[in-house]
């Protein structure tokens, strides 16, 4: 049985049940109704007065819970409760702390591969505790199929392990055949960790998975979820998608494991996204990211030392002279953290524009501070140019985008509709054509507050930064511009789409 099943049966009997117990008790369903709003009043009076999320937020919970006021009331319990008040244990905080440590001490003797020259770098790195590191050979690819091959060529060649997370991976062809290569490695001697978020993969049936334990795999969910009612946990998830082989090589970027990725689905003619392979020091902060996702769960106190005592193995030094020498500087964070990483660096990179600003991103949804930012550098005289998906992937998400376009165009801002046949998945930045950044990072709300997500900031003038200008022009070339004609023309359901969407847009 499927993991969604499961989570579906469950909530839907559990939730009867309770609704039938309450009336049971109370005899009368006008008792089990002011209950249940005095019930909503106490969740009310909590938001209000001693929930620490922003005001948007609170007023759109606030808002549901009072014209749904059982729906709404079910749906903060499951996903509204503040995500930094998880508790983790000692043995957990202690591994982490050791990861963390092993990895500052890493690079504090390996001086030489900190890119001092990059001012902006070292602002992230006070606001992030991650440098920029030089010496990488660093390749965009921008294109799903081409990503799959180098990705699978790159497992081929893997000595000692291979580390992979996903935020979806799908038991299809595509996820298949990355799956007998992964049995295949495993007959050769080389470890290999699969670790996927317990909801977004939620389509992944059980056999399968026992099956790739069987034939030696690692394989571990991220924050699995049985049982929603009864979960801490469901509404912040692991957006991450990385690989790292043999700590010398990573992938990053948006792009999960599934057909689509690679343009296979009937519904798209085409499906856009970004990937970024990493060869040189920066993949071992992507080693860093994903072993510390990979301990993080663990009770055993040894978790962190496996790791660390074979430093030449999984974090190795002795990179082989390279050709090219770019900059890139890897941030990461998540919802547990006490300040928001990724968010604070894209707005720091965003007012240090100068010329302009590029962003692709299938789901815009920004909050109140990322949009007054763009907004101010648009009316400042900076070029800011955004590309969103022409055609969305899930009603909600597309309506959400398309709402903030009113206000992006009355501050000069140019908004593009890519292909409406095709997808826009790429998750990417460009500033001043000098910094590019690519990640699983969304431009919204849920990637800035609610997901762990993992960015890459590279610093140009540099190959890598020009050939992601490049595709930027390309997918303008793909686009088409929206204008203010357009949107008065808009129909009067998607006008109330749109509202509803930006109205709720802080629990999306």
């Amino acid at each position: 049985m499927k993991n969604k099943l499961q989570q579906m049966i469950l909530t839907t009997v559990l939730f009867v049940i309770s609704v039938f117990f309450f009336y049971w008790l109370f005899d009368s369903f006008v008792l089990l109704t002011i209950f249940i709003e005095l019930l909503t009043i106490l969740v009310a009076s909590y938001l209000i007065f001693f929930d620490q999320r922003n005001a948007t937020s609170k007023f759109a919970w606030l808002f549901a819970m009072l014209m749904l006021p059982y729906v709404g009331l079910l749906l903060f319990l499951l996903l509204g409760r503040n995500q930094q008040k998880r508790r983790f244990s000692a043995t957990q905080k202690k591994n982490h702390q050791q990861l963390e440590r092993h990895l500052a001490q890493l690079f504090s003797n390996q001086e030489h591969w900190i890119a001092k020259e990059q001012t902006l770098s070292k602002e992230l790195y006070h606001l992030s505790g991650n440098a920029a590191l030089r010496g990488n050979v660093l390749t965009s690819l921008s294109d799903g199929e081409q990503a799959f091959q180098q990705l699978l060529n790159d497992v081929r060649q893997a000595k000692h392990h291979i580390h992979l997370f996903y935020f979806i991976y799908k038991a299809d062809e595509t996820g298949n055949e990355l799956a007998e290569l992964l049995k295949e490695k495993v007959t050769q001697g080389i470890e290999v960790r699969l670790m996927y978020d317990g909801v977004g993969s939620y389509h992944l049936p059980f056999e399968w998975l026992d099956q790739l334990r069987a034939a030696g795999i690692e394989v571990r969910p991220y924050d699995l979820v049985n049982s929603p009612l009864l979960s801490t946990r469901l509404n912040w998830r692991n957006h991450r998608k990385m690989v790292v082989i043999d700590g010398e090589i990573a992938h990053i970027g948006g792009m999960n494991l599934g057909n689509e990725y690679r343009s296979i689905t009937d519904k798209f003619s085409y499906w856009r996204d970004t990937n970024l392979r990493i060869k040189g020091p920066a993949a071992l902060e992507v080693q860093g990211v994903f072993l510390n996702d990979w301990i993080y769960f663990e009770q055993e106190e040894n978790a962190a030392a496996f790791f660390t005592d074979q430093t030449t193995v999984y974090f190795p030094t002795t990179f082989t002279e390279q050709e090219e020498d770019e900059n890139c500087q890897i941030l990461f964070g998540g919802p547990y953290d006490k300040e928001r990483i990724i968010h604070d660096a894209f707005m720091d990179v965003i007012g240090k524009a100068t010329k302009s600003i590029k962003i692709a991103s299938p789901y815009f949804v920004p909050d109140e501070e990322s949009l007054s930012t763009l907004r101010r550098a648009a009316r400042s005289g900076i070029r800011v140019q955004i590309i969103i998906p022409g055609k969305g992937d899930r009603a909600l998400s597309y309506f959400g985008n398309t709402s903030f376009i009113d206000s992006l165009l009355t501050a000069g801002i140019d908004v593009y509709f890519y292909d409406k046949e095709a997808f826009l998945h790429a998750k990417y930045m460009i500033i001043d054509d000098q910094l590019a950044t690519i990640g699983s990072t969304n431009f919204d709300m849920r990637s800035f507050y609610l997901n762990h997500e993992i960015s890459a900031f590279i610093y140009g003038p540099s190959k890598t930064v020009a050939t992601i200008v490049d595709q930027f022009n390309e997918d303008l070339s793909k686009s088409e511009r929206v204008t203010q004609k357009q949107r008065a023309k808009r129909s009067i359901s998607q006008r109330v789409k749109e509202k509803l969407s930006a109205f709720f847009s802080p629990l999306l």
